[in-house]
């Protein structure tokens, strides 16, 4: 019930003035605005009501949140028997129309037992039964499925459009070992029928876990942007990536030498022990050239390491120590022999008193 009808009331002298009160939003007041009427069953025609704003707020609403208003008219109609019927049209004419041709016009209900279950080739079967009143149209219907990982949005999914069939296999390429996945489907006339429209709503949600898969990078994906990117993704087990880096190499053409893709950028996966990679290819000149040839794999890591800049030489033998006539110790080993004479050996001499280690002494000399 509308806030005007729910506020109305209407009392009379009971000889021929009648007095109306009721109130609407201010809101509505400004874009429609009301008129209030009566009826009887005598004359049984609309009479409209002169109304003016009422200026005191008796209901202690907000200010400016209803405008209140006050309604009179004279009436020759009063007693048993007379009924009066009030009423309320907006001041403006709000209608709309529109001829439905049933046909071109169908929105089917979402489909129904959405399952997955695995096959002996490793695939994943997804399943599912059209709604009832869908059987009009029979296998004439356009189905479309999404999945992703339960950690992706579902514009990040990826689809698939099939048609005539209840059915879809999942190939274990397109999806991360050991990972969760949900898919969903919807369903809409197809160009087979003589139907059209819109698609249903979603279906149900159905998850499943992938088992964990090999070490091999997997799910490797490119997506051209229409400019100068040519983008590319696969997923790896974190773990591996800890100690191999992986790279993206391309061709242009078949003949073309192959290139390093630079820089890799890694994007942690939700409850998954993968990541996903990817990298951007520049593509200078796509109307010539249109298919591209791509690989991941291990990229080979070398360090230099000069041997001549990091020599660890082997510790001096036969230490031993003499006490000299002067009260002193001579200390007094054998040193470790280099292929060339010219390279000086620095000693570093430690002595300590016993049990009184934080007592160190360092004394450092040269020898060649």
């Amino acid at each position: 019930e509308s806030i005007p009808m729910k506020s109305l009331k209407c009392y009379n002298d009971y000889n021929s003035q009648v007095t109306c009160t009721w109130m609407e939003h201010s809101e509505a007041h400004d874009l429609v605005g009301m008129i209030l009427y009566q009826r009887d069953n005598i004359s049984s025609k609309n009479k409209d009501m002169s109304c003016k704003p009422q200026t005191e707020n008796n209901l202690n609403e907000a200010p400016d949140v209803y405008v209140h208003w006050v309604c009179n008219m004279t009436t020759d109609y009063l007693g048993i028997g007379v009924e009066d019927t009030y009423g309320f049209r907006p001041k403006k004419v709000l209608q709309t129309e529109l001829d439905v041709d049933l046909f071109q016009n169908v929105r089917l209900l979402p489909p129904q037992n959405l399952s997955v279950s695995p096959m002996t080739s490793g695939d994943f079967l997804l399943t599912w039964q059209p709604a009832d009143g869908s059987q009009g149209l029979g296998n004439a219907l356009d189905y479309e499925v999404t999945y992703k990982w339960q950690g992706e949005s579902w514009e990040e999914a990826a689809s698939l459009l099939l048609s005539s069939t209840t059915q879809c296999s999942l190939s274990p390429e397109d999806l991360v070992p050991g990972s969760s996945y949900v898919a969903r489907v919807r369903v809409r006339p197809g160009q087979a029928s003589s139907f059209s429209g819109q698609y249903s709503e979603w279906s149900m949600e159905v998850s499943w876990k992938t088992p964990e898969g090999g070490l091999q990078p997997r799910n490797l994906r490119c997506f051209f942007s229409g400019g100068d990117r040519l983008t590319c993704s696969w997923e790896v087990k974190k773990a591996i990536t800890t100690s191999v880096l992986f790279g993206l190499f391309f061709r242009a053409t078949p003949a073309s030498q192959e290139e390093e893709c630079s820089p890799v950028h890694e994007k942690t996966l939700a409850h998954t022990p993968y990541v996903v990679q990817s990298c951007e290819i520049p593509v200078s000149n796509s109307s010539s050239q249109s298919t591209y040839h791509v690989s991941v794999r291990a990229k080979t890591e070398e360090k230099l390491i000069e041997a001549y800049k990091n020599i660890q030489v082997l510790p001096p033998a036969n230490v031993s120590i003499t006490a000299t006539e002067n009260q002193e110790y001579e200390l007094r080993w054998k040193k470790h022999r280099f292929n060339y004479n010219f390279i000086t050996q620095r000693y570093q001499v430690k002595y300590w008193e016993n049990n009184r280690y934080e007592k160190v002494i360092y004394e450092v000399r040269e020898s060649r």
